[in-house]
Order: structure tokens, then C-alpha cells, then sequence
């Protein structure tokens, strides 16, 4: 047999028109601000640009109509970036949303990885398992 295919699927929030939002990228690097407290060290860990992440937050947080994160610059300890009390909560939403998902979902999909893999087969091996059933 060739290749093994996998069923995935991604969680995010779309506007009515159709205007992607949040999605799970977005929510992990939430995840990792709260954690290192600092944007640019999460933008670091996880390989974005810090200036196109800082655009696409502030777009986010436009269209949303309210803040996911507080930047406080400077001090003695240096700057800090946190969560807002709604950037917590929409974190601890996805959270949630994919830990509920994940055992009833994810044990679907496997169930129907082998039909998907059947359907995948390269068309020799296709043919030749439809033909002796």
C-alpha cells in the first residue's frame, strides 16, 4: 500500500460575510503571550514576523470591537504583553471548544480513515480491491 491518509479539521470563528477571524493559529499564539507574557517572545517561538502578527492582532481586535491584548512597555523588568480579561476568555473558549471535540470528533474520524484511504488508493490498487471484494 502507498501513502496513509489522516482526517484533520480546524476550528475558527468566520463572520456572516464570510471574513475569516480567529482561528487556531491566532489561538495559540494567544496561548503563547499568556505564557511567555511577552508578543515578541511568542512570535519568536513560533516563527511569525512580530510587525505582520502585530498588524493582523490590531485587525482582529478592529473587527471584534474590543481589545485581546494590553501591551506595557518599559520599566525596570522591561515590557510585558498580556491577555485582556476577553482575550482569557476567548483562549479559554477554544480551549474547550477542541478539548469537547477532540473525543467524540476525533474518534469519527478515525473510524472513517480506513473509507478514506480506500477512496485514496492509487488506481491499480483500487480497481484491484473492487474487482475482489
Amino acid at each position: 500500500m502507498g501513502k496513509v491518509y489522516q482526517l484533520k479539521y480546524k476550528i475558527w470563528i468566520e463572520s456572516n460575510d464570510g471574513e475569516s477571524l480567529l482561528g487556531e493559529g491566532k489561538w495559540q499564539l494567544l496561548k503563547a503571550i499568556k505564557h511567555y507574557g511577552s508578543l515578541q517572545l511568542a512570535v519568536r517561538k513560533m516563527g511569525y514576523s512580530y510587525r505582520q502578527t502585530w498588524s493582523n492582532l490590531k485587525k482582529i481586535e478592529e473587527k471584534l470591537g474590543f481589545q485581546l491584548i494590553e501591551k506595557h512597555r518599559g520599566g525596570e523588568m522591561g515590557g510585558k504583553t498580556v491577555l485582556t480579561q476577553r482575550g482569557e476568555e476567548l483562549v479559554s473558549f477554544f480551549d474547550e471548544l477542541y478539548q469537547q471535540s477532540s473525543s467524540g470528533f476525533m474518534r469519527y474520524l478515525v473510524e472513517n480513515e480506513e473509507k478514506l484511504n480506500m477512496l485514496l488508493l492509487e488506481t491499480d490498487e483500487y480497481n484491484q480491491l473492487k474487482s475482489n471484494p
